[in-house]
This record gives structure tokens, sequence and C-alpha cells, in this order.
């Protein structure tokens, strides 16, 4: 066969597209390169895809011609869905060249390939992941995982981190990385955090990542966190309990251990921008505590401490609930476990406290962490009205009724 005759046979076993329809195609591959063959939103994305291509035979065509050329997982599965489409249409010969492709990468229908193999990836899967977390100034927790790809055979690392206050969800994938890569990107991390990390189950990590994602604030999707999503999910487990309920025994009536947690160092070297109380929501509270240290008639000042205390109480009672709470609660969780972890035990068992407290139902107002950072963050809004509360007495000149006077 001449150089021509082959060409133009190679041409004409090609479904031929306009340049419309080949952007298309490019825009379909490219959003399968960052799928996983079980991930969540694969199986609803190709759903969509064999939809869309009903009706346009040859581009599936040209989708399932170029898949079969270079055989994966994702690849093979995009070929069972969109196989049906090409059964009665004049395309259905390159359904057939692809099967032959793939089979010949071992990549057959359901039921011919045993069980026993899949079981053996799955597990593999499971026993070489491994996944870390960190606590970073600017980030709420850093995930990172190493995840096996039994499709490559190499490994995928994944982090994912909250930032600048919810809006920003950071997700990153590296394919085809190594242990290696992974060894180093740990020792990058372990220069910035806090204090040091620690390696945590698999289902934990996930865990992380879809409570980041419930938390965060932006909108959309980009590649990247579907990616990551479709990673976490083999190994998320909705409902599951976080790991320091493995690591640490619940505590009844926390509240009676309130004492013995040493505030002060339980807080330092934590990036408490993550529990802010915003200064509209703090700004009626307030004023409320202005006129209780500004009264018409003179108080005795342990009544004025103990009227001031409860409208910290209250305060914290009506701002720290809902979704707030469950911040609260969770960020004190994840500081326990990693005490827990490194081996910090007295700031482990002062956070479980803490957090044990929170995860009941007693009022956030009485929870001491919650009071002191409602005191905190108003002496960060309004610094000179506390600097100056200490000289008010010393200024102020009172009637003998008692009156206050300028």
């Amino acid at each position: 066969m001449s150089k021509k005759q082959a060409t133009t046979k190679k041409a004409k076993d090609q479904p031929a597209l306009t340049r419309e329809e080949t952007g298309e195609l490019e825009m379909i591959f490219d959003r399968l390169a960052v799928q996983a063959p079980g991930g969540e939103s694969f199986e609803g994305y190709l759903k969509s895809l064999c939809n869309s291509l009903s009706a346009r035979p040859i581009l599936a065509a040209a989708l399932i011609d170029r898949l079969s050329r270079n055989p994966s997982p994702t690849g093979f599965r995009t070929f069972q869905a969109l196989e049906g489409i090409l059964g009665a249409s004049p395309y259905r010969k390159s359904a057939k060249q692809a099967a032959y492709r793939f089979s010949q990468k071992g990549f057959t229908a359901a039921g011919e390939k045993s069980s026993p193999e899949k079981v053996v990836l799955i597990r593999d899967e499971h026993r070489n992941a491994v996944a870390h977390l960190f606590h970073v100034k600017g980030a709420m927790w850093i995930v990172s995982a190493l995840v096996p790809e039994a499709s490559t055979g190499s490994y995928a690392l994944v982090t994912a981190f909250l930032e600048d206050d919810f809006p920003t969800f950071n997700v990153r994938v590296v394919e085809s990385a190594t242990r290696k890569l992974y060894k180093e990107y740990l020792q990058m991390l372990s220069s910035h955090a806090l204090r040091r990390g620690a390696d945590v189950p698999l289902r934990h990590a996930a865990g992380l990542f879809f409570e980041m994602l419930d938390f965060w604030t932006g909108k959309g999707s980009y590649a990247h966190l579907e990616r990551g999503r479709d990673i976490f999910a083999r190994y998320h487990e909705p409902g599951a309990r976080p790991y320091v309920y493995d690591l640490m025994a619940g505590i009844e009536h926390p509240e009676q251990f309130f004492d013995e947690v040493e505030i002060q160092r339980l807080l330092e070297d934590m990036d408490l921008s993550w529990l802010k109380f915003g200064k509209e929501e703090l700004a009626p509270w307030h004023e409320k505590l202005k006129e209780l240290d500004n009264p018409l008639l003179v108080v005795p000042r342990e009544i004025l401490a103990e009227r001031s205390l409860q409208l910290i109480r209250n305060a914290g009672d009506n701002l720290c609930a809902g979704t707030k709470r469950r911040l609260f609660r969770r960020f004190f969780e994840e500081q326990a476990m990693l005490f827990k972890l490194t081996d910090v035990e007295d700031k482990a068992r002062w956070a479980w406290i803490i957090a044990c407290d929170l995860a009941g139902e007693s009022p956030a107002g009485k929870n001491p962490v919650v009071s002191r950072l409602i005191m905190d963050w108003m002496n960060f809004y309004w610094h000179e009205d506390f600097r100056e509360a200490g000289e008010t007495v010393e200024r102020e000149r009172r009637t003998e009724s008692g009156i206050i006077l300028p």
C-alpha cells in the first residue's frame, strides 16, 4: 500500500470534525483528564455527556477514537457509556475498533475481568495511602494526602486548605507524584507550621476536606477542586466522628473541669482569626457594656463586674450558636487531636474539655474560651475604651448622693 493510500485510509477511518467540534472535543477531553473512574462526580458527568452527545454520534465517535489510542480506566468507562450511541450509526465501526484497542491494553467488559483483581487493587490503595494534618497561620487546616492511582501505577498528591477567612478554598493535585516528592512537601509544610504536624487516617483527612468545602463561602468550582473531591470521596465516611474520639475518652459534665484549663497557655500559638466575632455583631453588646461601666448611680465594683460578666456570657450565648458553635467545636476537637498525637498532654486535655463542652448543650457563654474571645475581640475593635476603663474611677467626681458628675 502506498503512503498516500495509507494516509487516505487513516483519514477515512477517523470522523471529520468542524473547527467548533474540534474545540468542543478538546474541552471534553480536558474535563475527563481530571476525573477519577470511581469518583462521585464522574458518573454524573457521564450521564450529562451521554445526553449531550446522543444526537451527535460523529463527536461521540471522535471522542471514543481518541480515548482508545491512549487507554485508561477513565477512558474505558467513558467508552462503555458512549458505545450505545454508535450502535445504530454509521460510526459503529469506530466503536469496534476502540473496543479492540482497549482490549489490547487489558480493558474488557464487566464480567470478563475477575473480581479478585479489583479487590486487590482497592486493598492496595488503602494500604499505601497516607495523609497528614498541619496547622499553619493563615489557613484553617492544611490537609495533605498521597494516594496511589491504580490506572497509572503512580501516586496523586492532593492538598487542601481554607484561607482568607473562608472565601478561598485552595485545592491542588499533583499527578504522577512520588513518595520522595511527598516527603519534601511535608518538610516544607513543617517549616511553616505553628507546631509539628501529624499523620491522620485517610478517612479523617477526607472528612476535613468535605467540612472545609461546607465552611467555604466561595462559589463555583475548578478542575483541581473536582479532582480533589473525587480522590477524597473514595475514603469519606459521612457521619463518622472525628478521629479524636478514637484517641480520647469523652468527658461527662466538662464544665466541672473548667478550672483546670489555663486559657492563656492553651490559646498561645493558635491562629484564632478563624474564631472571629465581627465588629458589627459585637457593637450592640459593646454599647451595653459601656452603659454598665458608666451608670448614673454608683454601683459597687463587685456587682458591676458580675453584671459585665453576665453580659459577656449573654453575648456568647447569642453569637456562638449554630454554624459558629460547630466551627468552635471542630476547631478545638482538631487542636486536641493534634496535641494528643504530638504528645502535648496538658494542652490536649484542656482543648478536649473545651471541645466536649461545645459538643453538648450547655450555654456557649459559660464556656471560658468563648467568653474570653468575646472580650478579646471587643478589646481589638474598641481598644481605647478598654485601655481607659481602669482610669475612669480616678477621674470621676461624685456627689454625696452618689450621682456621677462630669
